[in-house]
């Protein structure tokens, strides 16, 4: 009986404040945006003390309030309060995941602003989720797609994915993702990535995931293989004035052993003209 009679009075302290909020925001000409600063909220402590014990009751009103509040703004505008109102949410209930990805989402329609800032604002609300989200994957790979595609921060975006990848129950696209980022942006040796990848098709879940990785690293390979290759050709053609036209001419100068062969087993080409040597990608599913 006392749990029912203090969930009857927080539902009726909640509808209150969503009166008043609603009264307060009708009388905000909308022709006017800075008007719209008259909004104050009490701190998360005032909160949780009326929210009776409910503080996840309070924070799900107050996110959907949100919601509605920052409709009326137009992208070109400033969004008042917007990352405290998510802290604030956030502070009721440390486990609202929609609330730290709805908050991010919202931030990032904002336009023509200070971006650094607003990226700084957006990764703050992301780095609390995480935080208080420790096994969340999901929300570290919304992290990590949001610096790429709205603040095209790939360092960012990579120590999102990073974050991600590492959480238990990620998906294998994750790593996949990770690889191809850290690839793009050369921020590991060939050496580290021919290991990252053979240990990635190793632990693929599927026929899919390992072709996927397999793809990768034959990349990666080719890579290594072209560094030494490329350079023993432009040392033939040096010193006989012309390129290789098959790997037989490398092996009776005694610049190899053998014909040099891919991942899968397939000899190399020359391209004369250019004199580098060509990879015939054929990944197969075994």
């Amino acid at each position: 009986m006392k749990r029912t009679l203090s969930t009857l009075a927080v539902v009726a302290a909640l509808l209150a404040a969503a009166v008043l909020c609603a009264v307060q925001l009708e009388r905000i000409p909308l022709d006017r945006p800075e008007s719209r600063e008259l909004l104050y909220l009490p701190s998360p402590e005032i909160l949780k003390l009326v929210s009776l014990g409910n503080p996840e009751l309070v924070a799900d009103a107050l996110y959907l309030w949100s919601i509605q509040y920052y409709s009326l703004f137009q992208p070109h505008e400033r969004f008042l309060y917007l990352e405290t109102i998510y802290d604030l949410i956030t502070d009721l209930d440390p486990l609202y995941f929609d609330a730290y990805r709805i908050g991010a989402l919202i931030m990032q329609i904002q336009v023509g602003g200070d971006e650094l800032e607003l990226e700084r604002a957006v990764r703050r609300l992301f780095d609390k989720g995480l935080r208080n989200l420790p096994q969340s994957w999901m929300l570290a790979e919304a992290a990590a797609w949001d610096m790429f595609i709205r603040f095209r921060d790939r360092g960012a975006a990579l120590h999102y994915a990073e974050i991600a990848a590492e959480r238990p129950g990620a998906p294998a696209r994750l790593k996949r993702v990770v690889g191809v980022w850290r690839d793009t942006e050369s921020k590991w040796t060939v050496e580290d990535s021919i290991d990252y990848w053979r240990k990635a098709v190793a632990e693929a879940e599927d026929a899919y995931d390992r072709r996927m990785c397999m793809s990768h690293l034959y990349d990666a390979t080719v890579l290594k293989d072209r560094q030494l290759l490329d350079s023993l050709l432009r040392e033939h053609a040096a010193f006989s004035g012309a390129c290789a036209e098959s790997w037989e001419e490398m092996i009776a100068a005694g610049l190899l052993l053998q014909v040099p062969a891919d991942l899968t087993g397939s000899p190399y080409g020359i391209e004369p003209e250019n004199c580098v040597i060509v990879a015939y990608k054929r990944i197969k599913d075994q």
